[in-house]
């Protein structure tokens, strides 16, 4: 039997209904980054991706199931970039500035402003509020394995929380990314990361055991 080249062999093409549901998908993200939870309606997700808000409907059911498709997908997204960008990282300043850049990034693509505005709108929505939660687990399962990369080893080690502090700083990072949106401050927002940074250089350098002061 001859085993065809790999060159040879038939990869799926995407339908015309999976480029639709893209389309639809980017067209509800955009609409929460720019108008927010209130906002998004058939309409105006419709009017965002130029497209007629019946298709909303056929493709996903609801407004409110096409939100959470759109929270899924995002988060999938988000969270493999930001697996890349962590990989290997073993020291906690050089952590605080990927998160740094990271936070940049987000202002400019909207991300997490994204699932701040589904998390502000999940709170009478028991359905969404569940898959709010499940978008955001794999964000603290992130930042737990950064925090351990870059504590592997030192004194510390074993009595740290591991999932407290991903849990606390996966918040943290994510209320910056609102808050930021709210009220955009870019010399705030670097002030906060220096700080970081100045607190984690102290951090590693206590760990070493080298004195504060020369």
């Amino acid at each position: 039997m001859t085993v065809p080249n790999v060159t040879e062999v038939a990869v799926p093409s995407r339908t015309i209904g999976d480029i639709t549901k893209e389309r639809i998908l980017d067209a509800a993200f955009d609409t929460l980054v720019d108008e927010g939870i209130t906002g998004a309606s058939a309409r105006a997700i419709a009017a965002h991706g130029e497209f007629n808000q019946a298709l909303i409907f056929y493709h996903f059911g609801s407004v409110r199931d096409l939100l959470i498709a759109t929270i899924e997908r995002s988060s999938q997204i988000q969270v493999e970039r930001y697996r890349q960008r962590i990989e290997g990282i073993t020291d906690l300043s050089d952590l605080v500035h990927v998160a740094a850049t990271l936070h940049a990034e987000d202002m400019e693509r909207g991300s997490i402003t994204m699932v701040a505005q589904l998390m502000a709108g999940a709170a009478s929505d028991p359905e969404m509020g569940h898959a709010v939660v499940q978008a955001f687990q794999p964000w603290i399962d992130l930042v737990e394995t950064a925090l351990r990369q870059v504590f592997a080893g030192s004194p510390i080690e074993a009595f740290l929380p591991f999932g407290d502090m991903a849990y606390a700083v996966s918040s943290l990072f994510l209320g910056l990314e609102l808050v930021s949106k709210l009220a955009p401050d870019q010399e705030q927002d670097d002030r906060l990361f220096s700080m970081m940074n100045m607190v984690s250089g102290m951090l590693e350098t206590v760990i070493a055991g080298q004195p504060l002061l020369g």
